[in-house]
């Protein structure tokens, strides 16, 4: 729930610029992943994560989030309260097609001022493994921003590149990848580099039991070399399935 923390886009600082492609990117490489899995899942299923966090700011709070998935479909409802109070809340949706190899993305995200923000997007198949999403994010000062990334799925994971374009035509370039580490575990990176060469960026590690509880660590790195950590500690319900062991004849 990290894209649901304010940042104020009318601000000039460089750090704010980065902070807010930030946010803007997260939702971007969702929407390719989910492509992915979205193709491949037959059976509706609905799993829900909630739990607290603790940042290295003294911020606390709770949050929960559910997502449904159907052959060909994923949604998303998601919300995170903090220790005034306050509450963001966010929703997504995605179809991929898996015969003709295109797909729809949406989002929008309110904020505890009442304000939002916004995605629509495309996603197309390019190749056996790669999924290019373009769309427009529309952020809650109504300014509009187009995106364009191409997401490979790899051996043990997926990577993803791509360019964010502002309203003024400023361009910042993003890279992510994801990696399955062990049994339910996960890592996955975030480079934000800004049109001014500074960089921003996010690794988030997730470790889920088998009986469903888990943690996730997310650390962020400003452009100015400071960091930030967030600990959230949930419970994934229905509990992943657990591993069967194998038998040899």
């Amino acid at each position: 729930m990290s894209r649901c923390k304010q940042i104020n886009p009318m601000k000039n600082s460089p750090s704010s610029k980065i902070a807010l492609t930030a946010l803007l990117a997260g939702a971007l490489f969702l929407s390719a992943n989910s492509a992915f899995a979205a193709a491949a899942t037959k059976k509706p299923h609905t799993r829900t994560r909630a739990g607290t966090y603790q940042s290295s700011k003294g911020n606390s709070g709770t949050f929960s989030q559910t997502t449904t998935r159907a052959k060909g479909q994923k949604s998303t409802e998601a919300s995170r309260t903090n220790q005034n109070g306050k509450t963001a809340t966010h929703e997504s949706n995605r179809t991929f097609d898996k015969t003709t190899g295109t797909g729809t993305t949406s989002s929008s995200t309110t904020l505890p001022s009442g304000k939002t923000t916004s995605r629509e997007g495309t996603l197309t198949k390019t190749g056996d493994n790669t999924i290019e999403a373009q769309g427009t994010l529309t952020g809650r000062n109504g300014r509009t921003s187009t995106y364009d990334t191409v997401t490979t799925k790899t051996e043990d994971g997926r990577s993803t590149q791509g360019t964010l374009t502002g309203p003024k035509g400023k361009e910042a370039t993003v890279t992510r990848t994801v990696e399955h580490e062990g049994k339910g575990q996960t890592e996955r990176s975030t480079t934000i580099t800004g049109p001014n060469g500074k960089t921003h960026e996010r690794v988030i590690d997730t470790q889920v039991h088998a009986d469903g509880t888990g943690t996730r660590t997310i650390e962020t790195t400003k452009p100015d070399g400071t960091t930030e950590t967030r600990t959230q500690t949930f419970t994934v319900t229905p509990a992943p399935k657990p591993v069967q062991p194998t038998t040899s004849n």
